[in-house]
């Protein structure tokens, strides 16, 4: 890995976890001063409607300029933005400093939900195709390090600062999130033919549509991230308390055993991203099949100690799927091509996982929440079986093209 590359992972790790204590932060003043929790909540949903309206606008910026020049410029908004923030909550509370409130974390998401999309490509011009599967795994893993130490400390830090001070300290690690940005030179540069508006906006979707493994991957996620939500707080709360009757303490138990698998598995992918490279597809069906598998375990365990090991075991099957369904992205579609198509995933991916939140929910309410656990693991068998067996029959031109075949299917 190049120096360039570990920039951009410090760049990664301090937005993430400045992003984390900022959104504790407001998510704690609203609670405070309204002291409703439906309102708190509502943060995590401007945040993921501001991100999709992101994805959406990603094509208008991929064909003008450089993705690093866009993470650049998103970090800078969002600094100027926190600023903001913090006036605002440094004000008497109001109806109006509550609607700004969620106007500005709506802003900061979005530019944020640029960060996010443009760091894949950049990551992509900075390794090559032999090295690209081991940068994900290390990119996610040093990710899901730093966020188990910002979920598990934010609540030290918010009762020793309180909400608007901890917003300097995000404003301070987006900053040197920018400073490490600054030293990156992206090692591809590409030129793309202007095209009206339009045309540039459908691009990314057009390609998902009319390239049939690409579309297979999309429609795996799509289908994954609609029983996503059952891990969002109330789904697992429940759970804790009606299947393994246990109390608030084991809710953060679950949730650290479920951050602690993610970091156990990156460690995993990474060591032996040598040998799963050439095995891409496999890689990803092994991993989906093994966390339907074990999603399933989960919601018929009753022994609390027995369902943290299980979390535990995800870690590597879901890290297995993902670094591998990303790299497949990186290795199948070409620079200019590549924001694009994540962000038309994103975006797909951002809308399905919205719609679910109710869903599960309701679900949850009319048929227990362990029934949310096994109906899941039940789809996400039958996805992964599906989904691998429209992938394997090309599974050549996934794996072995070189670049300059694939941009010419491009």
């Amino acid at each position: 890995m190049t120096q360039r590359f570990y920039l951009l992972a410090a760049s990664q790790v301090t937005a993430n976890v400045g992003f984390v204590l900022y959104t504790m932060a407001v998510t704690s003043y609203i609670k405070e001063n309204t002291g409703s929790t439906a309102l708190a909540s509502m943060i995590t949903m401007t945040s993921l409607l501001a991100r999709l309206l992101s994805g959406l606008s990603v094509p208008l910026l991929a064909d003008t300029y450089k993705s690093i020049h866009i993470m650049r410029s998103v970090q800078v908004m969002q600094i100027g933005m926190l600023v903001g923030l913090y006036v605002l909550l440094t004000q008497g509370f109001t109806v109006t400093v509550l609607t700004m409130c969620f106007i500005i974390v709506g802003i900061i998401s979005f530019f944020n939900g640029f960060f996010s999309i443009f760091k894949t490509s950049v990551v992509r011009s900075l390794v090559n195709d032999s090295q690209r599967m081991q940068a994900n795994s290390l990119l996610s893993t040093i990710d899901q390090t730093f966020l188990f130490a910002g979920w598990s400390l934010g609540g030290f830090i918010l009762s020793l600062t309180g909400s608007t001070q901890s917003l300097f300290i995000t404003a301070g690690l987006l900053s040197l999130s920018f400073v490490c940005l600054l030293f990156i030179k992206e090692a591809c540069i590409y030129k793309q033919i202007q095209k009206r508006r339009t045309a540039k906006l459908m691009e990314g979707w057009r390609f998902l549509w009319i390239h049939k493994r690409i579309r297979a991957l999309v429609i795996m996620d799509i289908i994954e991230s609609l029983f996503g939500t059952i891990w969002i707080g109330a789904i697992t709360l429940s759970f804790v308390k009606e299947v393994l009757g246990k109390g608030e303490a084991w809710w953060g138990y679950i949730n650290g055993a479920y951050y602690f698998g993610s970091i156990v598995g990156g460690i995993i992918v990474y060591r032996m991203s040598s040998r799963v490279k050439g095995r891409l597809l496999l890689s990803m069906f092994l991993g989906s099949l093994s966390y339907a598998v074990l999603t399933g375990f989960y919601g018929l365990v009753t022994n609390p100690y027995l369902a943290l090991v299980l979390l535990i075991m995800m870690g590597p099957a879901y890290q297995l799927r993902d670094v591998a369904q990303e790299t497949i992205y990186q290795n199948t579609c070409s620079n200019g091509m590549l924001p694009k198509v994540i962000a038309a995933k994103s975006t797909l991916v951002q809308a399905v996982f919205i719609l679910s939140i109710a869903f599960v929910g309701t679900v949850a309410d009319l048929f227990g929440v362990r029934f949310v656990y096994l109906f899941s693991s039940f789809i996400l068998l039958m996805t992964a079986l599906t989904g691998m067996a429209a992938l394997m029959y090309n599974k050549h031109s996934i794996e072995t093209k070189s670049p300059a075949e694939r941009r010419g299917n491009i």
